[in-house]
C-alpha cells in the first residue's frame, strides 16, 4: 500500500507498525530501567579488612580504631585472633538497605566489643555488660552485609553462624568435634547456630 499524495496521513499498516515498534522501545526501556542498578534505591557499599577469627570464643572480631577495646568472653581479655583476615562489605544506608535472597543485613560492630553481631535480635549479650552497641562517638553506624546459603566460593568461608543466645556471629566449623566457643550469655557453654550458614569472604590467608 502507498500513501495518498497530499492527503497528510500515513497509511494504517504504517501507523500499526510504528506502534507496535513504540510499544516494543517502551517495554525495552522498562525492563532496562528495572534491571540497571541505577534505578534501584541508591545505595554506595564500601570493604572493611581485618575481620578475625577468636580461637577463645570463636567469635568474628574486628580490629579497628573505632573500638574501646576488645573483649572476649572467654577470657575477659582482648580477643586473640587466629587464621584467616576477612572482609566485609557494608553500607551507611537505612537499616535494611542492600539486603536481598542470599545477603542480609543489620548486622553491625560492637563497638564495647568488637564483636560482629545481629541487630534486630532481641537476645542481644555483650561481655562488657548488656546489650550491643554499634553506636559510637566519633564512628560510623556501619551495616554489614553478609552473604549466605551459596556453599563455599573461592575466597570465601562457610559454616559462620548467628548465636541465637548472644546474637554474635560465630565460627561453627567445630561443631563435629563438640566445640562451640564460649557464648557471654551464660559464660560456661559455647555458642548455639541458628539461620543462615554465612559465607565469608576472604582477604587473606596467613
Amino acid at each position: 500500500m502507498q500513501e495518498t499524495p497530499g492527503n497528510g496521513r500515513l497509511p494504517r499498516r504504517s501507523v500499526l507498525a510504528g506502534a507496535a515498534v513504540l510499544g516494543l522501545s517502551v517495554a525495552a526501556a522498562a525492563a532496562e530501567s528495572m534491571l540497571s542498578p541505577t534505578a534501584a534505591t541508591a545505595e554506595t557499599r564500601y570493604t572493611l579488612d581485618g575481620w578475625r577469627f577468636c580461637v577463645n570464643c570463636f567469635e568474628l572480631f574486628l580490629v579497628d580504631f573505632t573500638v574501646d577495646q576488645s573483649l572476649c568472653p572467654r577470657t575477659r581479655g582482648p580477643h586473640q585472633a587466629a587464621g584467616w583476615t576477612f572482609r566485609l562489605t557494608y553500607n551507611l544506608s537505612p537499616a535494611g538497605t542492600g539486603e536481598d535472597a542470599h545477603t542480609q543485613s543489620n548486622w553491625r560492630h560492637c563497638y564495647r566489643c568488637a564483636a560482629l553481631y545481629w541487630a534486630p535480635s532481641t537476645a542481644q549479650k555483650c561481655p562488657a555488660g548488656g546489650a550491643h552497641s554499634y553506636i559510637h562517638p566519633g564512628g560510623y553506624p556501619r551495616q554489614f552485609l553478609l552473604p549466605h546459603d551459596i556453599g563455599e566460593p573461592a575466597w570465601t568461608q562457610h559454616q559462620w553462624r548467628f548465636c541465637f543466645k548472644c546474637s554474635a556471629q560465630f565460627y561453627n566449623g567445630y561443631a563435629y568435634k563438640g566445640e562451640y566457643g564460649l557464648c557471654p550469655y551464660d559464660y560456661i557453654y559455647g555458642h548455639s547456630a541458628a539461620g543462615h550458614d554465612f559465607a565469608i569472604p576472604v582477604s587473606a590467608y596467613t
